[in-house]
């Protein structure tokens, strides 16, 4: 059993929050102790509470790493509005207004605009080639996943499935209130044959030419989110690249605000919303 005292501060983006731990001073905790402490710290009646818990870390070529440990334990591929959160802190600690993220999915520029951050979320990736750790279903690498079938219940629908940093299901919907999530995630979830690692689903209805809303289920989390950047940049890519919207930038509207996506000609995608500071406290746990 090993104690730890540290501080730390919560940020939020969207509504999506995380515990950050500073470790930019070398003082790191091993991964399988950061993996225990998510697993408790994430419970909002009896720890701090939070969709995952960040450690930032120095990195050589860049100025700072990101490592997000969910409360499942496991650690995520990718998080948009959480490489937000690191990017405001590194931008306050270390007084600049742009900064370069290393993250699993690479490194990403992000920096500080009148609107929010603004962060490079890299290349939408659809082929079977760029998801093919995260689906068993067998086929030509070069394959389209913009349309797979998805078995929910006794129905069989068509989605689209993108990686955007996380792999994402993406479906449509006229009516995005009454979509049951927890159930429809846990039901997909369920299914390790086909999806080994997990899956975030996504639901999308169109609201206007350049409007969306969307609602998500995190894998790691197992649990609906109040925002995902990296499903909002997949919502967003696939009403763009199914023409279910026009051209230009997406707002897109989360449960806990808005976020604006962009995807250039070649599908590399720009994301910008908030990341906030909402306190900072001290922790005391033995893992």
């Amino acid at each position: 059993m090993m104690r730890y005292e540290f501080r730390f501060e919560k940020y939020q983006g969207c509504g999506n929050d995380f515990i950050l731990k500073d470790e930019m001073d070398d003082d790191r905790i091993p991964d399988a102790h950061r993996s225990e402490m998510a697993k408790f710290l994430w419970d909002r009646h009896f720890w701090v509470g939070a969709d995952g818990v960040l450690f930032v870390e120095k990195a050589p070529g860049v100025d700072g790493s990101m490592r997000l440990f969910e409360p499942a334990g496991n650690e995520a591929d990718m998080c948009g509005n959480g490489l937000r959160c690191v990017a405001a802190f590194l931008m306050e600690k270390l007084d600049m207004t742009a900064v370069d993220v290393l993250t699993k999915d690479g490194v990403k520029h992000a920096e500080r605009t009148p609107e929010g951050i603004r962060v490079d979320m890299g290349l939408v990736r659809t082929q079977r080639k760029d998801l093919a750790q995260y689906i068993t279903d067998q086929g030509d690498p070069e394959d389209s996943m913009m349309s797979i079938d998805l078995s929910i219940g006794d129905s069989t629908i068509k989605a689209s499935l993108l990686n955007t940093g996380e792999p994402h299901i993406i479906i449509f919907t006229d009516d995005i209130r009454s979509v049951p999530m927890v159930e429809i995630g846990t039901h997909v979830n369920s299914d390790r044959k086909r999806f080994p690692k997990g899956m975030n689903i996504n639901y999308v209805q169109i609201t206007g030419a350049h409007d969306i809303s969307v609602r998500t289920y995190e894998r790691g989390v197992y649990n609906e989110s109040m925002a995902c950047g990296t499903g909002s940049t997949a919502c967003a890519a696939a009403s763009l690249m199914l023409d279910r919207i026009q051209q230009g930038p997406v707002n897109v509207k989360t449960l806990g605000g808005m976020l604006v996506i962009e995807i250039d000609e070649n599908a590399r995608a720009v994301m910008t919303g908030p990341a906030e500071k909402a306190f900072e406290g001290k922790l005391t746990v033995e893992v």
